[in-house]
C-alpha cells in the first residue's frame, strides 16, 4: 500500500516573530503536527495522534503560558486577542480529542485533525504571532 502524499507543514521566514524562543516553540510545535502528518502518510496516524495529543496538551499549555507573559511584560496591544484565540485553541483541542476518541481512531478523523492544526497554527502564527514578536522586538 502507498503511502498517502501530504503537504508538509514547512517553517519559513513568514512565521518568524523575531523572538528566538517563541520561534523554537512554534518550529517544535510545527515538527509534532509534521510527525502526525508523517504517521497519517504511512497509515499510522491513529496511534501518533495519541502521542501528538498527549504532547500538544502540555507543550502548547506551556507555550501559550509564556508567550502571554511575554506579551503582557511588553504591554502588547494585542495580548487580549492572543490569550482570547490561545483559550479558543484550547477549547478547540478538547473537541478534537473528544471527536477522535469517539471515532474509534478513525484514520479519517486524524487527518482532519491535522489539517485543522495546520492551518490554525499557520493562522495564527501570521495573524497574531508575528504582532507580538515586533512588540517584544520593540520594546527590548
Amino acid at each position: 500500500m502507498n503511502p498517502t502524499t501530504l503537504q508538509t507543514f514547512t517553517w519559513d521566514d513568514s512565521l518568524s516573530t523575531g523572538v528566538p524562543m517563541i520561534d523554537a516553540h512554534h518550529k517544535e510545535l510545527i515538527a509534532a503536527v509534521n510527525d502526525l502528518g508523517q504517521a497519517i502518510a504511512h497509515h499510522k496516524g491513529a496511534t501518533a495522534i495519541k502521542k501528538l495529543f498527549v504532547f500538544l496538551k502540555f507543550y502548547a499549555e506551556w507555550h501559550f503560558e509564556h508567550e502571554e507573559a511575554c506579551a503582557a511584560k511588553h504591554k502588547c496591544p494585542i495580548a487580549e486577542v492572543n490569550q482570547q484565540a490561545h483559550a479558543t485553541f484550547i477549547s478547540t483541542f478538547g473537541h478534537l480529542n473528544d471527536q477522535y476518541k469517539a471515532s474509534d481512531a478513525s484514520e479519517v478523523v486524524a487527518l482532519e485533525i491535522y489539517e485543522k492544526l495546520v492551518d490554525w497554527l499557520t493562522s495564527h502564527i501570521l495573524k497574531i504571532d508575528t504582532h507580538i514578536g515586533r512588540c517584544i522586538r520593540s520594546a527590548t
